[in-house]
């Protein structure tokens, strides 16, 4: 007999279940040690799986992490996809407002990511995702600066922004989304005056 949908159900919450717990656990102890010193043991007995299940799923705590980094990359594409050249131009703080809120709602991780225990893999990914996306599909960000210039100015705004995001997340993320999103534009159209008045 074949397997029925209410098994197949349960067996994929279970999976979900097992996975996310050893995602929770894997972002709790990279709070405190970076992930070379984590151990398969001490990693399942916190997340309270047995090292076998563990094995069925992963590799290792490093293929844990990149599988985990993978989805939040492949969240973030999505969200940058739903924004075409017209949209970000249009309304730069809804773009930044969806982008903050996937980083609130997988927060417990990209804290970590972007942290003093975080994976330069990850940040790497990300900012080379965005970057393409400016080149290849929102180039009026591009128009403005001279060619030669715009990997200067990209890693300037860019590393701006990570710094933004790791203080929301050291200050208790106090702003919502859009809060964020407001400040951020004020600060690309405005910015810090360093003239006397």
């Amino acid at each position: 007999m074949g397997t029925s949908v209410k098994e197949t159900d349960t067996t994929d919450r279970r999976i979900r279940k097992t996975r996310a717990a050893l995602k929770a656990a894997l972002a709790e102890l990279m709070q405190v040690k970076q992930v070379k010193d984590i151990s398969v043991r001490e990693l399942t007995d916190l997340a309270d799986v047995n090292r076998g299940t563990f094995y069925l799923h992963y590799k290792d705590v490093f293929d844990l992490l990149e599988k985990t980094e993978d989805d939040i990359l492949a969240a973030f594409k999505e969200t940058l996809d739903e924004f075409d050249e017209k949209s970000v131009s249009d309304d730069a703080t809804r773009f930044f407002e969806s982008v903050y809120t996937l980083c609130m709602k997988n927060g417990d991780f990209i804290r970590i990511l972007i942290g003093e225990n975080g994976d330069i893999r990850f940040l790497n990914c990300l900012k080379e995702l965005v970057r393409e996306k400016c080149l290849n599909e929102w180039s009026f960000i591009t128009k403005k600066q001279r060619p030669e210039q715009f990997d200067s100015y990209y890693a300037f705004i860019v590393g701006g922004l990570i710094s933004l995001l790791q203080y929301w997340f050291s200050s208790g993320m106090k702003e919502t989304p859009h809060e964020l999103a407001i400040i951020t534009g004020d600060m690309l159209t405005g910015g810090l005056s360093m003239k006397l008045k």
